[in-house]
């Protein structure tokens, strides 16, 4: 992903989080697509688990996500492993 889309959420973070995690359910779960079925209680649930942390320990998250290689960390797994990962995925496609 672009660092632009990492540093739009440390803005949201950073700047309004409350609504930040209100607002990022609707892509994240596709409730911007045509026709989904949107579950207030799911929004809420979200938004709640996101306000209980500290928003200095999300936004050294951010940066951790946004700026760390695992590619050498994943290639030392040695068991099977299933990864699924839809094409229709926003938040992280």
């Amino acid at each position: 992903m672009p660092i632009s889309v990492f540093d739009s959420i440390r803005a949201g973070v950073a700047g309004n989080r409350s609504q930040f995690y209100r607002d990022i359910t609707l892509p994240f779960y596709g409730y911007n697509r045509p026709g989904a079925k949107i579950s207030e209680g799911i929004r809420e649930h979200w938004w709640l688990q996101g306000t209980m942390g500290g928003v200095k320990a999300h936004y050294d998250c951010i940066k951790a996500f946004s700026e760390t290689d695992f590619t050498e960390d994943l290639k030392r797994i040695g068991i099977p492993m299933l990864v699924m990962h839809g094409a229709q995925r926003q938040a992280l496609p």
